[in-house]
């Protein structure tokens, strides 16, 4: 797989994530994070599970310890998330969400691989734009729902640096399934602590149902493995900066389907100058003209021509 290709891959996710957002809407308002988790991860483990069994038998210790490791980050992301979305204005727990822009290049310099020179400038530019596109409010940040944001998004960011790792080193795929597996059953475990009577507790809908397994085959079963995947052939700032264009496919979207996404506040100029922005710092962040040498400057060790 080349680098456009597994790119190409990543906005398939990106596209799949900015679209659950019409189908979580529908959802009932009393379904727990704990309920979500383990029905959708539920469901995608067992569509992965069966159209992958002959892969299974090749798991071994080492895919297990990956795969254990990061459905703990995925599944602790995935519920810091939601009670920080509890707690404060959606604007400010999306421009928070997207902060993994600035935690991801900070951790790996911790591990000492140093962004490019377009990383850093594509960085600062796409949290421009998410300033400009999120509107939030300053003082709506003093809360402990705040904690709860900056907490899921370091849980996202070390998922990533995790997940390049673990993909470069095992099967992808079988990563993938085997995490989708941990994860249904922790969520399972956390739910059945917070409602004993889990399965028993939910009034079952047709819409609900649809919404359910649109989610678990989309933006779980899906995007997971493509990411899993994509990952092996990118590297975690790049997987990063094409996450942060959400808000552009969103944004889309929302023109496209006003109804699902809120047509009295969907479309702005803020929203559509904070987008631009966002493509403009991906663009910058994706490529690598600051670390090009000129065509005049010699090689290292190398003496000028006279």
């Amino acid at each position: 797989m080349t680098r456009a290709e597994s790119n190409i891959l990543l906005f398939s996710i990106t596209l799949c994530w900015a679209a659950s957002y019409v189908f979580i809407g529908s959802l009932p308002p009393d379904l727990s994070a704990f309920a979500y988790i383990t029905l959708t991860t539920g469901i995608a483990a067992i569509i992965l599970s069966v159209v992958f069994f002959k892969r299974l038998r090749k798991v071994n210790l080492s895919t297990i310890k990956s795969a254990f490791l990061l459905s703990i980050f995925l599944m602790g992301g995935l519920v810091l998330e939601k009670m920080g979305i509890e707690l404060i204005p959606a604007s400010n727990a999306s421009f928070l969400a997207s902060l993994s822009i600035l935690i991801v290049p900070g951790l790996m310099l911790l591990l000492k691989k140093k962004p490019t020179k377009n990383n850093v400038a594509g960085a600062g530019i796409i949290l421009l734009g998410l300033l400009l596109a999120s509107r939030f409010s300053l003082n709506a940040f003093a809360n402990t729902g705040t904690g709860f944001m900056l907490a899921a998004c370091f849980f996202s960011s070390v998922y990533i640096i995790s997940a390049d790792r673990f993909t470069k080193e095992s099967d992808p795929l079988l990563i993938g399934v085997v995490q989708m597996i941990f994860t249904a059953v922790f969520g399972f475990v956390f739910w059945t602590i917070e409602e004993p009577a889990t399965f028993m507790s939910i009034a079952y809908t047709n819409e609900m149902l649809s919404s359910i397994f649109i989610l678990a085959f989309f933006s779980k079963a899906y995007a997971y493995i493509v990411l899993m995947f994509s990952q092996k052939y990118s590297d975690p700032i790049n997987v990063t900066v094409i996450a942060s264009t959400e808000p552009i496919i969103t944004l889309m979207l929302a023109v496209m389907i006003p109804a699902a996404y809120g047509a009295g506040e969907a479309f702005t100029l803020a929203s559509l100058g904070g987008a631009l922005v966002i493509a403009f710092g991906a663009v910058i962040a994706g490529t690598n003209f600051m670390s090009r040498k000129k065509p005049n400057e010699p090689n290292k060790g190398e003496l000028p021509c006279l």
